[in-house]
């Protein structure tokens, strides 16, 4: 299988890879920005560096592929931009390189769309993959209307898709000083003896699955699952912003410092995902807890600063 993989050097992108370099019969093209003299990668895994933007030579960036993991997207929830923006810097290169791979036949594409912002705040105790979307952020739209665009041009074309809708990744690799990763990033600052900035009063709820688990279910839809079809990641069970402190606060040692943020209209209240689907498919026995996973974070961290 040739393998291309936009947005690589990401925290997905990285975890993704180590787990698809355990297939010998995987050849890896890693697509990004980022600068490769800064980059290491184990032998056999091609390197190509561009900007994600209209206009780009697409085609040859897939000539050959079999496999595209599309996980490139140039905001975050938290930073969203004006939608016009979010079009000419998501959407439309998105479009132009779905083109290319039908173009260049490729026989599958995977989008990592949101499953935190997609279906907004819809009042579903767990969201499915049948719910209507309903973003109230500019990111979870631009999200929506990539995934329609891919269904659309690959409508009747020999290229599959496949979309992920994940919830809220994290763990070891992960920036502590970007926007995501509420949990990577309260554990960092925590070790550091920084202060914890919380929005709002901590009743926000999320679904948080463990980056290990989060790759192995991508591997699980490209393996296993429905071709044409839209999957749920996560581990479908909702844990609040106050109930993560409390865990990190009784996981270590140092001492939290809390400061108290307004809340933010962007921030989707209650956001857990519906798993069934992926279950259906899953060769995972059990998802890590929030206990482990926070304690593998903490020590990675904990490891790297000794």
């Amino acid at each position: 299988m040739n393998v291309v993989i936009l947005g690589g050097i990401g925290f997905i992108g990285q975890h993704l890879i180590e787990s698809l370099q355990a297939n010998a019969n995987v050849n890896i093209t890693v697509f990004d920005r980022a600068d490769p003299k800064n980059v290491h990668f184990d032998q056999g895994i091609t390197y190509v560096q561009g900007n994600f933007a209209s206009g780009y030579d697409f085609r040859s960036l897939l000539r050959g592929a079999n496999t595209i993991v599309h996980l490139i997207s140039t905001s975050v929830p938290g930073t969203e931009k004006r939608i016009q923006d979010e079009i000419t810097s998501n959407v439309i290169p998105s479009s132009e390189l779905f083109e290319s791979a039908v173009a260049e036949h490729v026989k599958n594409i995977l989008f990592l769309s949101s499953g935190g912002t997609v279906y907004g705040d819809n009042g579903a105790v767990n969201s499915s993959e049948h719910d209507i979307p309903a973003p109230i952020n500019t990111y979870g739209l631009q999200k929506i209307m990539i995934e329609q665009t891919l269904q659309m041009i690959t409508h009747s074309t020999e290229t599959n898709y496949q979309i992920v809708r994940m919830s809220n990744p994290y763990g070891p690799g992960q920036n502590p000083f970007g926007p995501l990763g509420l949990i990577t990033k309260l554990v960092y600052q925590a070790l550091s003896g920084k202060e914890i900035h919380v929005f709002g009063d901590g009743s926000v709820v999320r679904d948080f699955i463990f980056i290990d688990d989060a790759v192995h279910a991508v591997l699980d839809i490209l393996d296993h699952g429905n071709k044409n079809d839209v999957y749920n990641v996560g581990t479908g069970k909702g844990v609040s912003v106050a109930q993560v402190i409390k865990a990190i606060d009784t996981a270590i040692p140092e001492t939290l410092h809390l400061v108290r943020e307004q809340s933010r209209a962007v921030d989707v209240p209650y956001s857990v995902l519906n798993i069934e689907k992926l279950n259906a498919i899953s060769t995972l026995d059990s998802y890590i807890s929030l206990h482990e996973g926070i304690d593998r974070t903490y020590h990675y961290f904990k490891d790297g600063q000794q």
